[in-house]
């Protein structure tokens, strides 16, 4: 993703992705970084040299404390839990041990219980969705102003129902942009032969010897005919920060299943 995606691009994508009011606020830093940089330069060229030249020249020119570089290492913290970057730049800022911005599962410690493990195909997809849903914005409004147009709201059903649809819409874009704002890209080279988002792994079934393989994705990305199950799910959970030759045990419907690693692919 990094490699087809400017900077400017991925500024647009980190201020989608925050508060309207903050984003206001925290804009003019970034855009000064970005300007730096180059906004049609791919993203994935930045460097920590780059991040240090900058956090040094406005530190020589500002007036104001480093602290209002904060906005700058916002930005570089989600480029790399992301994967626009390759590898996490927060600490060329030089802004102490506080300055976060981890990759992978300890971007995934930072977050906390908010963090939402997912493959850079599921992130695309995501955005794609919230970018649809978007669009259909206009369209319930207008729904809901030839609705209201009625003016007896006792039995009006079109006007119910778009109210409905609105509330179903605006839901799911909240949810969909928290997701967003909470997103990690496991970087393979942390999984260390486990098993994670991303990973295919091969089963064997204990009990029955046949060989099962699936693809662990996060929740938005399952497709059971095409073998990816949620790393939510039973199977999913079992096997997840497991490595090959490790055995696991699932609760299902049909009783408790008995399986082996066979294999886990990054």
């Amino acid at each position: 993703m990094a490699e087809r995606m400017t900077a400017g691009e991925a500024l647009a994508h980190f201020v989608q992705s925050i508060d309207p009011e903050k984003a206001r606020e925290e804009r003019p830093q970034i855009d000064a970084f970005i300007e730096a940089f180059g906004p049609e330069r791919p993203i994935g060229e930045l460097s920590a040299r780059d991040v240090a030249r900058f956090a040094a020249q406005f530190q020589h020119d500002s007036v104001e404390d480093a602290t209002q570089l904060e906005p700058v290492r916002a930005f570089l913290a989600y480029a790399s839990r992301l994967a626009f970057t390759s590898e996490n730049l927060v600490p060329a800022l030089h802004l102490g041990p506080s300055a976060g911005g981890a990759r992978g599962d300890s971007a995934v410690v930072e977050l906390g219980g908010e963090a939402y493990k997912m493959t850079v195909e599921g992130l695309a997809a995501l955005e794609k969705e919230l970018e649809d849903l978007k669009s259909e914005r206009p369209r319930i409004a207008e729904e809901l102003r030839a609705a209201m147009a009625d003016k007896d709201f006792r039995e009006n059903a079109p006007l119910d129902a778009a109210r409905d649809a609105q509330a179903h819409l605006e839901a799911r874009i909240r949810d969909i942009e928290a997701r967003l704002r909470h997103a990690v890209i496991i970087d393979p080279s942390q999984k260390q032969g486990r098993a994670n988002v991303g990973s295919t792994v091969k089963l064997l079934n204990v009990s029955s010897e046949k060989e099962q393989t699936f693809h662990l994705v996060s929740p938005n990305e399952v497709d059971p005919a095409k073998g990816k199950i949620s790393v939510e799910s039973p199977v999913g959970h079992a096997v997840i920060n497991r490595r090959t030759g490790e055995e696991v045990f699932v609760e299902a419907p049909s009783g408790r299943l008995h399986f082996r690693l066979l294999e886990v692919i990054d």
